[in-house]
């Protein structure tokens, strides 16, 4: 190696030494347990290959309802007997929704106080469709005839900035706001 390539590679090994200088150590120093998290317990349960996160949802002092965490849904749902049992107000509004079995427009409600664990979710609109009996369609393994009542949606999750699912402890963690 000439001395000039000597010297450029040096330099540019003792600027990256300088940069590593600076860089955290402790891998905690960017996790989300390092900050002010608030854990939220769920339930994973499987089927057939598939993964799914249940939280408990309470709305205006009811429930726990179990609710889907779906981080592929742009909003949030409810189901039409919770939203009927609670007397959630109604919108007047009609929101497209779509799935694998096609589109419809869904009534939507006003969800106003609702929690996840102990989380405080801010207030929101949700469509409210009928939600299939999971124990009558496809009993999930570890749901134990459960119904699901709703999808934990984006609108909602967005509103946190990050997540972190943690599958195998069974936590939702949520930074504080």
């Amino acid at each position: 190696m000439g001395l000039t390539a000597g010297c450029a590679a040096l330099g540019l090994a003792t600027a990256l030494v300088a940069g590593c200088a600076d860089a955290p150590t402790d891998s905690t120093a960017q996790s989300p347990e390092a900050t002010d998290t608030r854990r939220v317990p769920i339930t994973v349960v499987e089927r057939g290959g598939q993964t799914m996160a249940l939280v408990p949802i309470t709305i205006e002092g009811e429930g726990p309802f179990t609710f889907v965490l779906d981080t592929g849904a742009s909003a949030s749902v409810v189901d039409d007997d919770v939203a009927r049992e609670l007397n959630l107000p109604r919108t007047g509004e009609r929101r497209p929704i779509s799935g694998v079995i096609g589109t419809d427009r869904a009534p939507v409600v006003e969800m106003r106080d609702w929690r996840a664990g102990e989380v405080t979710l801010e207030a929101t609109d949700a469509a409210v469709i009928d939600m299939p009996e999971s124990s009558q369609t496809q009993p999930i393994e570890g749901l134990l005839g459960q119904p699901i009542e709703g999808l934990l949606g984006s609108d909602v999750l967005s509103g946190f900035g990050r997540i972190t699912i943690d599958y195998t402890n069974e936590a939702l963690l949520l930074p504080a706001r």
